[in-house]
């Protein structure tokens, strides 16, 4: 699990690890990361057709079952979206 959460970069965390995200830390690695491409396109602005790059970011909020923004009040009070449930169940039997 440490090396999970300290060593390994996720592509769905921007090439951060989830120690940086959860610590603030990727906030100061990012600023790094765009000074180097900002060097790297004055440089050779030709390599970069789509124009200067932005520095990945993690996503601003993660879940596996998000609540939808019409859930009914039932479902917002547990707290747990599992619109796959019954459909699974049916499948079992």
């Amino acid at each position: 699990m440490t090396w999970y959460n300290t060593s390994h970069h996720h592509s769905s965390l921007g090439g951060f690890t989830p120690e940086q995200v959860f610590t603030g830390d990727y906030i100061d690695l990012t600023k790094i990361r765009q000074s180097a491409l900002d060097q790297a396109y004055k440089a050779h602005p030709e390599r970069f057709i789509k124009g200067p790059p932005k520095a990945a970011q993690p996503p601003t909020s993660v879940s596996i079952n998000p609540i939808p923004d019409d859930a009914d009040q039932e479902v917002i009070e547990k707290g747990v979206n599992f619109p796959t449930l019954p459909r699974a169940m049916q499948n079992a039997i």
